[in-house]
């Protein structure tokens, strides 16, 4: 059984500790350390950020975290997005050890339902930036309904699915 459970100071040195694959340390921006520092940072400056550790039968297998905050960068400006309040997954990664047990899937779906729950405020969207030679990570979140906006940032594609259920089985459609 999959959990999130928030970062305390009974987890953190497991969650610090996890590493993807040889393969996979080009589609990591960052160290999970860096993400919960990031956290931080965001709460401060008033962007709700929340990092978890993912937890399979008790053991902690992996990391996400995601913001809720405005879809206000630049680069969407012609998007129907723009200015709208989103839940942004940052990151999510499931340790090297644990790779291929549809841990990683199964992380997003719970999260997805968490976020659908809006715990931290209204929104119209999930986003996400993967790294556009990731396949995986690619047919996974297409699987959950996520579609390419065409906004590629360093070498990451920028993907959104709808909040709105009746929008998101138009996209799936």
């Amino acid at each position: 059984m999959i959990e999130l459970r928030k970062i305390t100071l009974d987890n953190i040195e497991e969650v610090i500790a996890l590493e993807v694959g040889e393969t996979q340390k080009d589609f990591i921006a960052n160290s999970n350390l860096r993400y919960i520092a990031d956290a931080y940072v965001l709460d401060e400056d008033g962007e709700r950020a929340i990092p978890y550790a993912i937890y399979a039968d008790g053991v902690v297998v992996g990391f996400l975290m995601y913001s809720y905050d405005i879809m206000d960068h630049e680069s969407f400006e012609h998007e129907v997005f723009y200015k709208k309040m989103s839940y942004f997954i940052w990151n999510i990664m499931i340790d090297k050890h644990y790779q291929g047990k549809r841990y990683g899937k199964l992380a997003v779906e719970k999260m997805l339902m968490d976020i659908e729950t809006m715990p931290y405020g209204e929104a119209e969207c999930v986003a996400l930036f993967y790294h556009e030679s990731n396949l995986i990570a690619k047919a996974l979140y297409a699987s959950f309904g996520f579609s390419e906006t065409g906004i590629i940032q360093d070498n990451s594609v920028l993907a959104v699915k709808s909040l709105d259920e009746e929008k998101t089985e138009a996209t799936l459609k």
